[in-house]
């Protein structure tokens, strides 16, 4: 059975916890002590980050039929390993079943969700066999990326989205648009973050099956955190058998653009010196071309996280004012910011392909309708509008969560030019120049 629609609520690893505490515990105290080799002090720590995951998929959970992933490893994988086992056990049942969700676009579908139904001796034999999946991951060699840019043509079109691998919500509606209603589409580029944590099936089930398939488009994916949760084998095996690329870090180039696709997340949240060095010597070779970067992670937030380690990593380019604009995920939401006031390129927050994230408390009362919302400036973050409004597909409240949706970047010579569309493709902006 598939694991494409399979959600792990907390409710249910509490259940089975609660059912026989001490044999679930004895089962954990095992499988880190296998894991750690029987050094008393490491597995000591395994079982702390076991408390630390379990206490992490509590905070962030949504309910039974709400898909939830924390940013915390080891969660993630506990949540692959309950979803795929359930799967394969037919420990599953039907939460809802396919919706039909009407938008001002029209009548689509929010697929149906399947939630597990293991118990304690379920979960007491699960953890036996999956220590090292659980603890140990492996973790994928680290592929260089090509010393050259790959061309694009000088009008491509290119679709961008981003913490897309649900398989669930708005995503499927994405892939639709991109295949089928979009005139043209050369490059669809995905920024990374296939839920729960990048397994195998995960990335077939919620990468690839879901993915937008046009015949002559050039297909790329960046690395996620959550692809990297499992190890990146499952990730870094696709860029080969279906992706066609060359290393999870590539740059393309046209007569005018440079396009530099980094990987945040082998390293995470952060760039190592071999590939900041594969950056600026691909910038070598770029000439008066106009640089825009693209990454799973943000180099600054209004609403998250900061990117110290990648400002850090990039500071020569920052400080140079050689970024024209720079396209990340993460973030689980739609922000276009002005101008930075010191680095001078426009950063875009593009996370909002599929993963349910909780609404802002930008407008009150809360708009029924999309609307863009102006924040000002923080300080070394500048000023931004933030995509405000329901999110359809999620049909269990669609008034609690932002707004899915992707873009269409346009190339025209030394123009380019930006359009935000709705999963169902209505345009939320004017095609903006960049």
């Amino acid at each position: 059975m598939s694991t494409a629609n399979v959600l792990v609520p907390f409710q249910r690893i509490q259940e089975a916890f609660q059912s026989d505490a001490a044999k679930l515990h004895d089962a954990v105290y095992q499988c880190a002590d296998k894991a750690a080799g029987g050094d008393p002090a490491e597995r000591a720590r395994l079982v702390a980050e076991w408390n630390e995951a379990i206490s992490a998929l509590e905070q962030d959970d949504k309910g039974a039929a709400v898909l939830s992933s924390p940013q915390n490893a080891l969660a993630s994988r506990l949540q692959t390993l309950f979803a795929g086992q359930s799967a394969a056990a037919d420990k599953v049942a039907a939460t809802r079943g396919d919706e039909a969700v009407f938008t001002p676009a029209g009548e689509t579908l929010s697929p149906g969700v399947l939630e597990v139904k293991f118990d304690n001796e379920d979960l007491v034999g699960w953890l036996g066999v999956a220590w090292k999946l659980i603890f140990k991951p492996d973790k994928h060699a680290w592929i260089t990326p090509r010393p050259v840019a790959e061309p694009f043509a000088d009008d491509a079109r290119i679709a961008v989205f981003s913490d897309w691998g649900t398989g669930l919500y708005g995503a499927p509606v994405i892939a639709s648009s991109i295949a089928t209603k979009l005139d043209r589409c050369d490059v669809a580029l995905h920024l990374g973050d296939t839920y729960y944590s990048g397994s195998d099936n995960e990335i077939a089930d919620r990468l690839i099956n879901d993915w937008p398939k046009r015949s002559g488009t050039i297909n790329r994916s960046l690395n996620g955190n959550h692809e990297m949760y499992s190890g990146g084998q499952g990730y870094f095996r696709a860029l080969g058998s279906f992706f066609n690329q060359p290393a999870s870090c590539f740059a393309m180039q046209n007569a005018s653009w440079i396009l530099i696709c980094l990987d945040t997340a082998y390293v995470d949240f952060d760039l190592d010196q071999r590939q900041v060095a594969w950056v600026k010597s691909i910038l070598g070779a770029a000439g008066s071309r106009k640089l825009i970067l693209f990454s799973h992670h943000q180099p600054f937030s209004q609403l998250d996280a900061q990117g110290p380690k990648l400002q850090t990593a990039l500071a020569d380019l920052l400080e140079k004012q050689s970024i024209h604009a720079w396209y990340w995920g993460h973030e689980h939401r739609l922000v276009l910011y002005e101008p930075h006031p010191t680095w001078g390129f426009k950063g875009r927050c593009v996370g909002h392909g599929g993963f349910p994230g909780f609404r802002d408390n930008l407008t009150s009362p809360q708009s029924n309708n999309y609307v863009w919302v102006q924040v000002p400036a923080k300080p070394h973050v500048p000023a931004a509008k933030i995509l405000d409004g329901p999110n359809f597909w999620v049909t269990e409240d669609p008034m609690a969560y932002n707004p899915h949706g992707y873009l269409t970047l346009d190339f025209d010579g030394g123009d380019a030019w930006e359009t935000y569309r709705t999963p169902d493709n209505i345009a939320v902006s004017e095609r903006m120049k960049l």
